[in-house]
């Protein structure tokens, strides 16, 4: 089972988080910060555009994000740009979940948005 998706710029791990207190308690929180809420509104509307092509792919998973060349920045590191794709593919059901990932990869290349996720179902070889 395969699926390619096309969805927007990925945030970055390091800007898409702000760390804040708790009104009530004082504690620290993570909450998202406007780049991660603009990649969630336009990978749903994306997804709604491509859903009747996609599979769910059941239990383990490998996948590749191919990150959109034109976007790159000069100090831009295209690492942490995947966690908030898969934390989407498991929010709108295609995976059962990101931990199931057996592996991944990244690289820059062309693509029609901000990034192209290729997901395949993992089998694992016979002993």
């Amino acid at each position: 089972m395969t699926f390619v998706i096309e969805l927007p710029w990925p945030p970055s791990v390091n800007d898409a988080n702000k760390i804040g207190k708790n009104r009530k308690t004082g504690k620290p929180v993570v909450y998202g910060n406007q780049s991660m809420v603009k990649f969630l509104k336009d990978a749903d509307i994306l997804y709604l555009s491509q859903a009747k092509l996609l599979k769910f792919v059941p239990g383990e998973f490998t996948y590749h994000l191919t990150l959109n060349e034109k976007m790159r920045g000069p100090t831009m590191d295209g690492d942490n740009r995947g966690k908030y794709v898969l934390d989407f593919l498991q929010r709108v059901g295609l995976i059962e979940n990101d931990k199931l990932a057996h592996g991944g990869s990244w690289s820059w290349g062309a693509c029609e948005f901000g990034c192209r996720v290729i997901v395949k179902s993992y089998e694992r070889e016979a002993a």
